[in-house]
């Protein structure tokens, strides 16, 4: 390894030095390009930097700077804490913000590669645990996860693509009777996996091809996830587990945009609009309000035993109030950060500073690399706030236009599709299950943009409202005909302009391609085929494909890819259809022309909006010479201990996971709030994973990782990464899941008898909670006691064992390590799912109405260690 340093002296008069590690052959000369840009991220930081260059070209430090996770395979999940940490007692990693390369066998190779700072360590939260993020956009983008627009290149889309030949893509190979592979177009037929992260009866024999990631789908509760912060003061409800939520859910778009418009809009606030040369036209918003909670009886209890039942304790848990500054960033094509801070977090009182100092240090809090300089206090107008609003909101969508083609027998071509004059009674039927038929003149709801005063668009079409959703379709065969052009312009018109387009297949059809079709606009073809036709046992047969460019949305397709025709195929192809366009607008060219359109009305506020800049002296001055502030006598500096208690939006971490479905391990970055706790993977800023901490039962420190447990003891195994060598992260994330759970820390109870004959001395519900200890028994001196929760039996977690697998485990052993979770403070065990009979626990993972739980048969207990299980009511 060569290294080079370059000694430069700091304004302070102290010396500096720079350090290049390369690691390449002495002969090897670096980059023209290393020095200058090392010399530049230097003057940046103004501090002691050292990089590292891999020595096998630059494809790996483009690698690294882009922050993807090691692939490596592990060989067993035990084997996780040797691979990512040299500290096994701490659940946490050492470094920097990099990524470690890894060998094929999964073993590390020692060399870290630089990450690029200025796409990344630049960006990431300087304090991420005093910023309370809003949403998950919110979250991704100030850890700069996610597509950055401007990066994007601008090349055919849609079914264009697929006859592109710049590209060698040659499709994913995936095809059927209705569908056919393509290039540039990702298909889904019903045979791909869903991403569980966490370990569970579904990932406990199933492990995914890394090949097969492009399509696999995510959980319903990670494609759900939007809004981490609660500020509607609305009971959302959903205290059951995870199998039992609605699966077909309308993945949310950016829901965060309304945070302005309920926390900001009408109320007293400043802001602060201003050009910068690299990062463009930039829009600071803060008010500042108060942040009122009550915690509920099961926390307060549960901090009165951990602090040992202080009666101060108690009153400051019940009515907690804090002053805390809400802000929202606007930077130019990126996404908004809306974020909150405790106003105890800064160096002084808002009401002995001005306004300006107080903007200064809120920035320096949260993003760094803004020029303060280069903003001005805006004019009081209500036109900006409509602006903001207006801006904020611009990714909501809530209307959408679907074209509909009729495919008869032996057609598939577009010509073909377009030119069929008459409808069938097949389609009628398909038509009258899709939606509503309307008369389009007069119709006054979302017309999506046919005629509805002279009928030169047809006279009627198919309309339907799905969960605050209009969707009206454009049917081929409703859209005027005209004989003499085969093309149909008057159709394609509108369809060709549909982002997403059903293709409706008789018995016969041949199957669709999307090369069949030329358009820049239709990006997703969903194929319907019928089966059996107009009788009682008519079912509907499902593909779905997408340009390559268009991230996957669920809901998944069920094995066999076949439905009935039913109010559950009804609801799922609405919410496939809502899915898909919502889908296509976060695709690269759609993202693009919605970051410009941003980026023209920033521009316009920050030079037309924009009153007179103050003059601060000698402050404003040092900020535009020395690209930095003066520091005033008295100050006391920015308080940097996060307070964990005091914000409900999510606080951030960067970890390492164990991704089960894959049997290897990603980085993410988590955030936990009040509500919810995400995993955010990188580089793509997708989430993964979540669930809400209501269903968090507990924790354990292990020497592989922190492993969370929530809903039936489905387990997340996990570690921090480190920059300070130290467990402070680590120690960081304990305490705020003690704030914002009711979970608590796992212990490990070694239970010893005589014999396998002689009795244990408990009752074990199929979940792993003790319902019943016999006293003086094995068990009781050992320290269970009702209410105890079984979350691991001999390393094995309870969630991936039947009752029978539970029972063959404890007869034949005369020594169990067990790792249980001490019951709740009124005693009661703690459940992620307030069903104490969920039928998920057995693997029935279907939604129960309430008549057929009222049905469901009673589980039983296990008494150990008869033979048989004893039934206990």
């Amino acid at each position: 390894m060569m290294t080079s340093c370059h000694q430069f002296g700091s304004m302070s008069g102290r010396r500096s030095f720079l350090f290049l590690l390369m690691d390449s052959p002495l002969s090897t000369p670096p980059p023209e390009s290393v020095v200058p840009r090392a010399l530049e991220m230097f003057n940046r930081r103004g501090s002691v930097i050292a990089v590292m260059i891999g020595g096998k070209g630059s494809a790996d430090v483009l690698n690294a700077a882009s922050g993807a996770p090691s692939s490596a395979p592990l060989t067993a999940p035990s084997d996780y804490g040797d691979k990512i940490n040299s500290k096994p007692s701490t659940s946490m990693i050492s470094g920097d913000f990099t990524s470690t390369a890894s060998d094929p066998d999964g073993r590390d190779d020692g060399r870290v590669h630089v990450v690029d700072v200025s796409l990344l360590s630049e960006w990431r939260p300087p304090y991420p645990r005093l910023c309370a993020y809003h949403d998950v956009n919110s979250l991704g983008a100030a850890w700069s996860l996610g597509l950055c627009p401007s990066w994007l290149e601008m090349r055919p889309t849609g079914a264009s693509q697929a006859q592109s030949p710049t590209d060698d893509d040659n499709g994913d190979g995936k095809q059927n009777d209705l569908l056919m592979s393509c290039s540039n177009f990702r298909n889904e037929i019903g045979c791909e996996p869903i991403r569980r992260v966490a370990l569970s009866r579904q990932t406990k024999e199933l492990v995914v091809d890394a090949a097969e990631v492009e399509g696999w789908q995510r959980e319903h509760t990670a494609a759900e996830a939007g809004v981490l912060e609660d500020v509607s003061n609305v009971y959302l409800g959903g205290r059951l587990c995870a199998a039992r939520q609605p699966k077909n859910v309308i993945e949310p778009q950016d829901l965060g945009g309304y945070y302005y418009r309920h926390c900001f809009a009408g109320r007293p606030h400043i802001e602060y609009f201003g050009m910068d040369d690299e990062l463009g036209p930039i829009a600071v918003s803060i008010v500042k309000e108060t942040d009122s909670r009550e915690d509920s009886h099961s926390q307060v209890g549960e901090r009165k035993r951990k602090s040992g039942g202080s009666t101060a304790a108690e009153k400051t848990a019940v009515s907690v109030s804090s002053m805390i500054y809400r802000v929202v960033i606007r930077i130019s094509e990126l996404k908004p950060i809306r974020l909150a801070i405790p106003e105890e977090m800064l160096s002084e009182p808002a009401e002995t500073r001005s306004t300006r100092a107080l903007m200064r240090e809120l920035l320096e809090l949260t993003c760094p690399r803004i020029p303060f300089s280069c903003l001005r206090p805006a004019l009081q107008s209500h036109k900006i706030e409509e602006m903001l609003m207006k801006i904020d909101e611009q990714p909501m969508y809530t209307r959408y236009k679907i074209g509909v083609l009729l495919c008869m027998k032996e057609q598939s071509s577009e010509e073909q599709m377009y030119n069929n004059e008459f409808s069938t009674p097949a389609f009628e039927e398909f038509l009258d299950f899709l939606g509503s038929r309307v008369r389009l003149k007069g119709f006054d709801a979302y017309k999506g943009g046919l005629d509805t005063r002279g009928d030169t668009t047809g006279t009627h079409s198919v309309y339907v409202e799905y969960q605050a959703h209009d969707v009206m379709f454009h049917v081929s065969t409703l859209l005027p005909y005209t004989s003499n052009n085969r093309q149909q312009l008057s159709r394609k018109r509108h369809i060709g302009n549909d982002m997403v387009t059903v293709i409706f297949q008789e018995p016969g059809a041949l199957p669709f391609s999307p090369l069949a079709v030329r358009s820049h606009f239709q990006h997703v073809f969903i194929i319907v085929r019928v089966n059996e036709a107009c009788s009682e046992n008519t079912t509907y047969s499902v593909a779905v494909s997408r340009s390559k460019d268009v991230p996957s949305f669920g809901p998944p397709l069920p094995p066999g890819a076949t439905f009935t025709k039913c109010a559950d195929f009804h609801d799922w192809l609405l919410t496939k259809i809502i899915n898909a366009e919502n889908a296509v607008h976060r695709s690269k060219k759609f993202a693009t022309m919605a970051a410009r359109t941003r980026r023209e009305a920033l521009r316009d506020l920050a030079e037309n909006y924009v009153g007179p800049h103050a003059n601060d002296g000698a402050a404003r001055i040092a900020s535009r010479l020395l690209g930095g502030s003066v520091k005033r006598k008295g100050d006391k500096g920015i308080h940097k201990k996060p307070a964990m208690a005091s914000t409900r939006g999510a606080l951030s971490w960067l970890v390492d996971v164990h991704d089960h479905s894959l049997n290897t391990r990603v980085s993410c970055v988590l955030g936990l709030s009040a509500d919810a706790m995400v995993l955010l993977e990188r580089p793509s800023g997708v989430c993964i994973f979540c669930t809400p901490t209501h269903s968090i039962i507990g924790w354990a420190n292990t020497e592989m990782g922190l492993r969370l447990y929530y809903d039936h003891s489905d387990s997340m195994l996990l570690r921090c990464v480190t920059e300070s060598g130290t467990d402070e992260e680590l120690s960081q994330l304990l305490e705020r899941l003690q704030s914002v759970t009711k979970g608590d820390e796992a212990k490990e109870v070694v239970l010893r008898r005589p014999s396998t004959a002689h009795p244990w001395g408990f009752h074990l519900h199929d979940e792993g909670v003790v319902t019943d200890v016999e006293m003086y028994q094995t068990a009781w001196k050992a320290g269970l006691r009702q209410g105890s929760r079984i979350v691991e039996v001999e390393g094995q977690n309870v969630a991936t064992l039947s009752i029978e697998d539970l029972a063959v485990i404890v007869r034949e052993r005369d020594c169990m390590r067990l790792l249980l979770l001490s019951p709740a403070p009124d005693g009661s065990p703690r459940r992620g799912c307030e069903d104490p009979n969920c039928p998920a626990v057995k693997g029935n993972e279907q939604m129960l109405t309430p008549d057929a739980f009222a049905k469901q048969p009673l589980t039983y207990s296990l008494h150990l260690p008869r033979d048989v299980p004893s039934s206990k009511s």
